[in-house]
């Protein structure tokens, strides 16, 4: 754990943070590529990648604030401090998506070819994102006794036990669903399969670690799984062609609409 990879002055510099923005210039770089893939032009790649994630994080701090209300109706001045609380990623991963619909919808008419665009870079990118849940000590499993668990110091106030590395957990199963988005990008039948399949792929990864993470339940859920079910049910759906089977459409700089 190393929260703060160093500061300028009394300024800390979060290693989280550090992380996050890596994360986002990675994924970012790989929508343009896969944007250009479908012909459509960097620029509006660029403009499509930096809103999304705007919103997305917009979208993931209300998300955060709304799993931990109590706490911002105490205080409500504490939603516009960033350096302290956290993010959700399924409050991210809709707001982000949807930005990227929207943006989409206006330029090409077609969304859910943007939604296939971004569906790989935002896994990579949830990745990624989980080197710095460990490194900031957040998102923590709970007490195992495997050889592999992870024993956080002292500061942290967990315990001498050893824990679920289900950061890790999660960082594998979003990099092998992210090498079947992409597998599902270029065979694709119809527009927003690969967007349905990183859909309903991520709910079930949610389902299954939250298994090992601490955290609290509501009911016989934790409130990220009741969320992760509805996202595994529409995914199943929308992959299958429950919800349509529109053709994909290629950019202006590809010509006109086509199935691939």
């Amino acid at each position: 754990m190393h929260p703060v990879l160093f500061r300028l002055g009394d300024f800390p510099v979060f290693t989280y943070g550090l992380v996050l923005a890596i994360s986002f210039g990675v994924g970012g770089l790989l929508a343009i590529h896969l944007g250009r893939r479908r012909g459509h032009d960097a620029v509006f790649m660029s403009d499509v990648v930096l809103w999304s994630i705007l919103i997305g994080l917009l979208g993931a701090r209300i998300a955060f604030a709304l799993q931990n209300l109590e706490e911002y109706l105490r205080d409500p001045l504490l939603f516009l401090n960033f350096r302290q609380g956290g993010i959700a990623i399924q409050g991210g991963m809709l707001a982000g998506f949807g930005t990227t619909a929207w943006l989409f919808a206006r330029r090409t008419g077609s969304a859910r070819d943007g939604l296939d665009i971004l569906a790989a870079p935002a896994l990579l990118g949830m990745a990624l994102g989980r080197v710095g849940c460990v490194l900031h000590g957040c998102c923590y499993g709970k007490v195992c006794q495997l050889p592999w668990g992870l024993v956080y110091p002292e500061a942290a106030g967990l315990g001498p036990l050893p824990r679920h590395p289900v950061q890790f957990y999660e960082m594998g199963l979003d990099l092998l669903l992210m090498g079947a988005v992409l597998w599902v990008f270029f065979r694709a039948r119809f527009a927003g399969q690969a967007f349905w399949l990183s859909f309903g792929g991520y709910g079930l990864i949610r389902l299954v670690t939250e298994i090992f993470r601490e955290g609290g339940t509501a009911g016989p859920l934790t409130p990220a799984q009741w969320l992760s079910v509805l996202f595994l049910a529409a995914g199943l759906a929308g992959a299958t062609g429950f919800l349509g089977r529109p053709e994909v459409r290629l950019g202006g700089d590809r010509g006109a609409s086509t199935s691939v």
